[in-house]
């Protein structure tokens, strides 16, 4: 971010002696010290939340994508048992058919005899 050197390090510890005279400067120094841990505690917290915030998001969309496939399937096992049901029924009903017409032929047989 900030392209400071030694040199300019130097420099402005060099005015702050100046300035402050050496009996504020250390104290100075532990406040800048103590704001720059804290800076540095909030900008590991935001990183961590923003990280927690895009997994969540991903397993979001990977739980939506699970519920759509899950549907999906539930949906083609529906259609499936649904058309088998009816290719069920219609061979029943082919049957009892035949079987109708078979006893109706034979009970009609026995009827035309004398």
């Amino acid at each position: 971010m900030f392209d400071i050197g030694f040199s300019e390090l130097l420099l402005c510890f060099l005015v702050a002696l100046v300035v402050l005279g050496p009996e504020k400067l250390p104290k100075l120094a532990r406040t800048v010290g103590r704001w720059t841990g804290q800076a540095k505690g909030y900008l590991r917290n935001l990183t961590a939340e923003l990280d927690r915030e895009a997994e969540l998001s991903e397993l979001r969309a990977k739980l939506d994508e699970a519920k759509r496939a899950m549907q999906e399937g539930a949906q083609a096992f529906r259609d499936t048992v649904q058309k088998e049901a009816g290719d069920l029924h219609d061979t029943v009903k082919k049957e009892v058919d035949d079987v109708r017409d078979t006893v109706h032929g034979a009970a009609d047989d026995t009827a035309d005899k004398p």
